[in-house]
């Protein structure tokens, strides 16, 4: 890629109304050259305003092109219908949710460049802002160590190059998508999971370089973060029935936690074990609690009650979510 290859950025959006706009800005100010990226954005069927903002703003922009909108996709048809369209050299997936920095192409496309063809995809950190008192501790939570899986991908003081497993949002070569196969419908909000690991089985390496970086607004309230992490735990599960071999030990936890907690608590009336078992568990997990929350807001207590809270969002909608999808039934939206 010693010439700038050509990029198309990506971008689902189910009623993201709060947040397209800047999304959108932020994909146009890119320092790339501007002739070398064209933009994709998804409307993917919601019923505020997302979509009448993304045609306004395709009026007044060549670059950016609107696709869909007459039924709801979830995000990997949304992705699949995208790169269709395109033909870009390299595929930028951008979350609607997801304010990417003016030198996030430039870095990746270096970064793929100096890591050779062997690494099929690239990703970066994600610096997790909050919109409201309760969003604030949201971040929080998902950037500590007991959250559900986004430490691993949130701001680091020191950028560096790492060979992952997987990343979200990666700027993926499109020769790589195209040797794999297209993004999988059967899994709603897990395709990124599902497609790193089939490039992964292929040959290919995923790189995560903390030198890109965007801000991620998460879920602002008790019950979005819930929602939203019940339809992950689902779909975990079924990412792990079609690949086996991705189950790691640490994702059974909020699965068993939750098990294990509702079984002793439906026990305890009856039983003393159960009691007790119930007693130490809540104990144990509270404490854990209680050091993230101290940890990540140590000068705000109504903060770091929120922290806890949000933690609990977050554990409890995953694990369920996991139960959820063992005795079946189908997700709900939440991008």
């Amino acid at each position: 890629m010693s010439a700038a290859p050509t990029v198309d950025v990506v971008i689902p959006a189910y009623e993201e109304e709060r947040h397209i706009g800047r999304c959108l800005e932020c994909a146009l100010a890119q320092d790339y050259p501007a002739e070398k990226v064209r933009i994709y954005a998804v409307d993917a069927g919601g019923r505020d305003a997302t979509g009448r903002i993304l045609r306004e703003r395709a009026a007044a922009e060549p670059r950016l092109t609107v696709l869909g909108g007459e039924r709801r996709r979830w995000q990997p048809e949304a992705l699949n219908l995208a790169l269709a369209a395109g033909d870009g050299e390299l595929v930028a997936r951008v979350d609607a949710r997801s304010f990417i920095a003016p030198d996030y192409l430039v870095r990746a496309v270096e970064a793929l460049a100096e890591a050779g063809p062997e690494v099929a995809v690239v990703g970066g950190q994600r610096d997790h802002r909050g919109e409201t008192p309760f969003g604030r501790a949201v971040a929080l939570a998902q950037t500590s160590r007991l959250g559900v899986g986004g430490s691993v991908y949130a701001s680091s003081a020191e950028p560096q190059r790492t060979l992952v497993d997987t990343v979200p949002y990666g700027v993926f070569r499109r020769s790589a998508l195209e040797a794999v196969g297209e993004f999988d419908t059967a899994l709603p909000v897990a395709e990124d999971e599902d497609m790193t690991w089939r490039l992964r089985q292929a040959g290919y390496k995923v790189l995560l370089d903390r030198a890109l970086e965007q801000v991620y607004v998460p879920r602002s309230s008790f019950g979005a973060a819930f929602a939203q992490y019940r339809v992950y735990g689902r779909n975990r599960v079924r990412v792990v029935r079609k690949h086996p071999g991705y189950l790691r030990p640490y994702h059974l936890v909020p699965a068993a936690a939750v098990a294990l907690g509702g079984a002793a608590a439906a026990l305890a009336p009856f039983s003393r074990a159960a009691l007790r078992a119930l007693s130490a568990g809540a104990a144990a997990y509270g404490g854990l609690l209680a050091l993230t929350a101290l940890r990540a807001a140590p000068r705000e207590p109504a903060l770091a009650a929120r922290v806890a809270a949000a933690c609990v969002a977050l554990h409890a909608g995953y694990g369920v979510g996991m139960l959820g999808e063992l005795t079946a039934g189908s997700p709900r939206a939440a991008s």
